[in-house]
């Protein structure tokens, strides 16, 4: 598939929010791809087309699901659930509030690493709790989990970390090693649950994605994932997620929100879904290839630029800018963000909405045709003189 053929005219017609909120600019801050749709994914949307309703889910068409997505991860990541672990949700968001709700204490504190997914840093305040804020740590420029940060969260009283991996915005596919060590943070504490989010699992770009729920028994005693194909096959829009539950007493406690939330998932998103799952691999390895090429041109990219640094991306379609410095030396005014999208036309996601302290970044989408990405970096040239 040529990716390239894109436009931008195209991409404007169609009215999303990514294109319809600054139509003006070039859109670049919402998590989405710009790079068409895969074609079992059409095949599945021409013949509901065809079809004579859309209608509900039937039990074989719920059984599919589960099966392709615990299938999926078995052959693509370090982990095989069975079938029967897989729930079917409409969207991760929405599943963490209830997980938050149902396997925590009313009003418990909630834990989320920053940077952060602004989905949940919006997230835990709509539900009126305190969300406590973990930096992490910059070491050799790479971000890694505050440890320590962490354990603090947990003895002020918090039940529930928020963990992203792949992480957006920073980049990181956190290693097992890593990852063994948080477990063993969290078994610290016998009230302590994980909402793993791993939506971005089909985005590594370098190295294995390890499920946090497959590195040991502990994880995965403490741990709700979850996964979709919305982001690695474009159709957020179809609104099908799916939770995995490593412990067993987790369906129990959260019922009896998982059969309403199976109830509402979209039929046609769930069929998207399996046909992404089955069928939608070599479409995504081109993807990938693509998606590293863009990568590449754009860290490149960012070295030339005065003043501001990008953490190598390991994993997903994103990247997080750092102007600090060209902030501290007048080059850009803060919030950098908006200096951008005023002086390069390009709109980015301000940096405050993934954690305090971070006006001074933005976050970039990457995973948009070449000619625009390289328009949006020539505009940027442009405006710091180059």
């Amino acid at each position: 598939m040529n990716f390239d053929e894109m436009t931008l005219d195209h991409l404007r017609d169609s009215g999303t929010l990514k294109w319809a909120a600054f139509p003006d600019d070039i859109g670049m801050f919402v998590a989405e791809m710009d790079l068409g749709i895969a074609e079992p994914i059409k095949k599945v949307l021409r013949d509901y087309a065809d079809s004579p309703g859309i209608g509900y889910r039937s039990d074989a068409a719920k059984r599919a699901l589960q099966e392709a997505t615990a299938t999926w991860l078995a052959d693509n990541t370090a982990w095989a659930p069975r079938s029967e672990q897989v729930f079917a949700i409409p969207d991760v968001v929405s599943a963490a509030r209830v997980v938050i709700d149902q396997l925590t204490t009313s009003g418990s504190p909630v834990i989320l690493p920053t940077p952060a997914y602004m989905g949940f840093t919006a997230l835990v305040p709509a539900m009126g709790r305190e969300m406590i804020e973990v930096p992490s740590r910059l070491v050799d420029g790479r971000y890694e989990l505050d440890l320590e940060g962490i354990r603090a969260g947990f003895e002020r009283g918090a039940q529930m970390l928020l963990l992203v991996n792949p992480a957006n915005p920073a980049g990181r596919v956190y290693t097992r090693e890593e990852l063994e060590a948080l477990a063993e943070v969290v078994d610290q504490f016998p009230d302590a649950h994980v909402f793993s989010d791993d939506i971005h699992a089909p985005f590594v770009l370098e190295g294995e994605h390890v499920p946090y729920a497959s590195v040991n028994d502990v994880a995965a005693s403490h741990t709700v994932t979850a996964v979709a194909a919305s982001k690695g096959w474009s159709i957020p829009g179809l609104k099908c997620a799916q939770l995995v539950l490593s412990n067993p007493e987790h369906e129990a406690q959260l019922e009896p929100y998982l059969g309403w939330a199976a109830s509402i998932t979209s039929t046609l998103g769930a069929s998207a879904t399996i046909a992404a799952y089955n069928d939608g691999g070599q479409w995504r390895a081109e993807i990938l290839d693509y998606l590293r090429g863009n990568r590449d041109l754009f860290e490149q990219a960012v070295e030339r630029w005065p003043g501001v640094w990008a953490p190598h991306i390991e994993g997903t379609y994103i990247g997080w800018l750092d102007f600090t410095e060209a902030a501290d030396s007048g080059i850009v005014t803060s919030p950098a963000a908006q200096w951008i999208q005023d002086n390069c036309g390009v709109a980015l996601t301000p940096g405050l909405a993934c954690g305090e302290g971070y006006e001074n970044y933005a976050r970039i989408i990457l995973a948009t045709p070449r000619p625009i990405l390289e328009q949006a970096i020539a505009q940027i040239d442009e405006a710091f003189g180059l």
